[in-house]
């Protein structure tokens, strides 16, 4: 076996990719990256604890119009998204784009580390309008509303689509600022001005 190019103190037993030459384990631990690892039978990505992100109270974001700002084009779109798929997210889905979201702009991932979990949902779109439409706001403000967003969603989410259906309700697809396209109880849709 030859000596860890990482290191050259220990022997390299675990194949890397990134380098092309075996590393010792405590070279390949520490020194992961989600780009140049990915794939990599060693490699797993970071747990985020998204539920013990900072978020804003019920209160606080009734009262404020900025939040709710940042909120409807968040939420509008998951509502989109939906519609897209011919109303059949279901509330984990609408979960996991919102978490692609927090990765984004709390965690910082860049949009190439996100790639991968954008293509697997299938939420490139979300993306685009959220960071289209939350360009005149700041980044942590953004990131503790989407947390509450989230928290929101994982409350009322029971299994099926009772959540992603609260927002058809109330916020509907986006169709421009603060205006959604909201499907009522009978089925009928209805562009009505949100915030």
């Amino acid at each position: 076996m030859s000596t860890c190019p990482s290191c050259n103190s220990r022997k390299g037993k675990r194949p890397c990719q990134a380098r092309s030459a075996p590393v010792c384990s405590q070279c390949c631990g520490t020194s992961r990256e989600p780009t140049a690892c990915a794939g990599c039978a060693f490699y797993k990505a970071p747990s985020r604890k998204y539920d013990s992100l900072p978020r804003f109270s019920p209160g606080e974001m009734e009262d404020s119009t900025k939040l709710q700002e940042i909120a409807f084009p968040v939420e509008a779109a998951v509502c989109s998204l939906d519609r897209q798929r011919g109303f059949k997210l279901t509330d984990a889905q609408a979960i996991e784009v919102l978490e692609v979201l927090l990765d984004l702009y709390e965690f910082g991932d860049s949009m190439e580390v996100a790639a991968a979990r954008i293509r697997a949902l299938d939420c490139q779109s979300v993306v685009d309008l959220v960071q289209r439409e939350l360009q005149p706001f700041d980044r942590p403000t953004i990131a503790k509303v989407l947390a509450t967003t989230r928290f929101v969603a994982r409350r009322r989410a029971v299994g099926g689509r009772h959540h992603v259906a609260v927002l058809q309700s109330y916020v509907g697809s986006f169709v421009s600022p603060g205006v959604g396209l909201r499907v009522l109880a009978d089925g009928t849709e209805v562009a009505v001005q949100g915030l």
